[in-house]
């Protein structure tokens, strides 16, 4: 599980972290017997980079991926904009990236609201990047709840 550190787990951290061990379970046993990679890619609890949970059976993968995207020639199909290595990631498991498998149904794992928090949202590194101080935060609902491609787990 990747984890800034302006992530912190959301108040009652026993809470989100039984949360978060739900979703590591759902992604686990989506595997099926003598199946090397699972039929759920990954999980994300939090936004950004932070809180995004990569399958390890599937980290090879990830790391050919965004070596490939930080490559100074590319062989990335020119239409394709350059994004951030977070960005990357997420439509990795969304299968939304030219290099990673095709999307399909329940292909992440979400929980329904944040489980953790985003305390630096002004101090972003991007510029281009709108500093929303209350964007993000706890118990807000998951960004990409209501997509086909995520299989939602009701958190409080």
């Amino acid at each position: 599980m990747l984890v800034e550190d302006d992530f912190p787990l959301c108040a009652g951290g026993e809470k989100a972290w039984s949360d978060i061990a739900r979703v590591m379970g759902i992604l686990e046993n989506g595997r099926k017997a003598g199946q090397e990679i699972p039929e759920r890619r990954g999980a994300f609890v939090g936004t950004g980079g932070s809180g995004l949970i990569i399958h390890k059976s599937l980290l090879p993968a990830m790391i050919h991926v965004l070596l490939t995207h930080a490559l100074v020639k590319s062989p990335i199909p020119p239409h394709v904009s350059p994004r951030p290595p977070d960005v990357v990631m997420q439509d990795c498991l969304l299968g939304n990236d030219p290099i990673c498998p095709p999307k399909r149904d329940g292909m992440l794992v979400i929980t329904s609201r944040l489980v953790m928090d985003h305390i630096g949202g002004m101090m972003s590194t991007n510029p281009l990047k709108a500093k929303n101080r209350d964007k993000w935060r706890c118990g807000w609902r998951h960004p990409f709840h209501g997509r086909r491609e995520v299989e939602v787990v009701a958190v409080d």
